[in-house]
């Protein structure tokens, strides 16, 4: 806590981003830490995360797959050109044409739809990955290391502009074992810091 608001004040967002995942824009006075919460203990989720993500996207290309198989299929693609052309033209469709139509459009929602999820799991595992990073410093196995994450909140009072506010600073340690050798050495990265309340 201490050094996250030397940091602050020495504008050194250096040695903020090695240890903190968020940033304070507001000049602070002054601090006084209030109490520490007990702490929790959660499985680390990396490895899930990875897992996910690599499920979406086979997924997704299974989607892909049989698209291009039943749009290629002989039976279909003239009727899949057919129905675009009187799509373009803002023309009806017929019976046999607007079931083309239908099972054309599931597809394109299911692929956006699987699209969208691959690049949240993906965002959500390179956040992860970085929360472990400044715990526990760079390593080649990052993705598959298990252990427990620490999580501890930190009541603060925050002077900012004279006025004393009450804060609430989330610490997160990681825990980890796996990969080359024994538990490793990991420090409490700052993870929020959120307006009480």
């Amino acid at each position: 806590v201490n050094q996250y608001f030397g940091a602050l004040r020495a504008n050194d967002q250096g040695a903020l981003t090695s240890f903190a995942m968020v940033a304070f824009d507001q000049t602070v006075d002054d601090f006084e830490v209030v109490s520490v919460g007990p702490g929790t203990k959660t499985p680390a989720t990396l490895p899930d995360l990875v897992k996910k993500a690599a499920e979406l996207e086979v997924q997704q290309k299974a989607n892909e797959k049989e698209y291009r198989a039943w749009g290629n299929d002989l039976a279909v693609y003239p009727k899949l050109d057919r129905m675009r052309d009187v799509r373009s033209k803002g023309g009806k469709m017929s019976a046999d044409l607007q079931a083309i139509a239908d099972k054309f459009d599931a597809f394109q929602a299911k692929d956006r739809e699987l699209k969208k999820a691959v690049s949240d799991a993906k965002a959500a595992v390179e956040r992860e990955k970085r929360n472990v990073a400044l715990s526990v410093g760079q390593t080649d196995d990052i993705e598959s290391l298990t252990g427990e994450v620490l999580s501890k909140d930190v009541d603060l009072n925050l002077t900012i502009g004279g006025q004393v506010k009450p804060y609430v600073m989330t610490l997160r340690k990681y825990e980890l074992t796996g990969g080359t050798g024994s538990r490793m050495v990991a420090r409490w990265v700052v993870q929020s810091l959120v307006p009480k309340g």
